[in-house]
């Protein structure tokens, strides 16, 4: 059994009421109501993508997704279950059985996958990004003082020949770089982590994941910059949102006005702070 984390709630309180017990609609949220009736909030969140969440963390540091789970259980005044899970289907089947009420694992949305779930609005934006060995790009004119940054997102690679790339199989990553680079070498695998290790065995050129990994990556090693360029620019907007069960709009709406509520008092962008432009995190071996 998961341990059930009792939060208390300081603040927001008359937006909690307010949300538990009237609807735009005039009908309340069988969401919600059984949220209030249980006193637990349940969420799925992504085993295998810190930080976003941390196996056995360093103390303060549970993982992004986590510390929101966290908020939105003050937010509601209940107890929070966590549920690490890894695969999207398995977010989505338990969301489908009533098994969990959120899924917020550091997940992309899309037409395909919305055919499953419900997605709220974004509380972050990512875009593909990329770890590119140096010694594939063309070096730096001697002499010359460099004030611009030659490659800032993917598409400056474009007119960069004999570049090979690693990507997460059928990833948003997968089908941006086979649309913008048609005729390039594109190898996937089942995992990050596999594709990974293919550009530091010399394999391929470039590794491309979303930008919040690679930088999660950086905080981890930031060894990798002696050999590898990160490409972080934005070539287009990848969607993070929670995502819910097809069947309650209701409660999609209370998500969506605390994740308004996050952004509006900085609460998002501490929390990108916190994991992203730090290494507090990264546990020591």
């Amino acid at each position: 059994m998961l341990p059930l984390l009792r939060i208390h709630f300081f603040g927001l309180v008359s937006f909690s009421v307010f949300f538990f017990s009237v609807s735009l609609s005039g009908e309340s949220s069988q969401v919600l109501e059984k949220i209030k009736k249980t006193k637990t909030l349940t969420v799925s969140v992504n085993e295998f993508y810190d930080p976003f969440y941390i196996e056995n963390p360093n103390p303060n540091f549970p993982g992004l997704d986590v510390e929101l789970a966290q908020e939105y259980a003050k937010f509601l005044d209940v107890d929070l279950k966590i549920i690490p899970l890894r695969t999207f289907d398995q977010h989505a089947r338990m969301l489908e059985k009533g098994d969990t009420q959120i899924a917020m694992a550091g997940i992309s949305s899309s037409i395909n996958r919305f055919r499953d779930v419900y997605f709220t609005d974004p509380y972050l934006i990512s875009t593909p990004a990329a770890l590119v060995n140096r010694t594939a790009l063309p070096p730096e004119r001697e002499g010359q003082i460099v004030t611009v940054q030659l490659f800032r997102n993917l598409n400056d690679l474009t007119n960069i020949t004999g570049i090979s790339y690693s990507v997460l199989a059928n990833s948003s990553n997968h089908l941006f770089l086979r649309d913008a680079f048609p005729k390039a070498q594109i190898f996937s695998y089942f995992t990050n982590e596999a594709a990974l290790n293919e550009l530091k065995k010399n394999n391929v050129n470039a590794f491309v994941a979303d930008s919040f990994y690679i930088q999660a990556l950086l905080q981890k090693d930031s060894s990798l910059r002696a050999n590898y360029l990160p490409i972080l620019g934005v070539v287009q907007e990848d969607h993070i949102s929670m995502a819910t069960a097809r069947r309650d709009v209701e409660f999609l709406y209370n998500l969506n006005f605390f994740i308004k509520e996050l952004k509006r008092t900085g609460k998002i962008q501490i929390l990108i702070n916190k994991y992203f432009k730090s290494n507090q995190w990264v546990k020591k071996e």
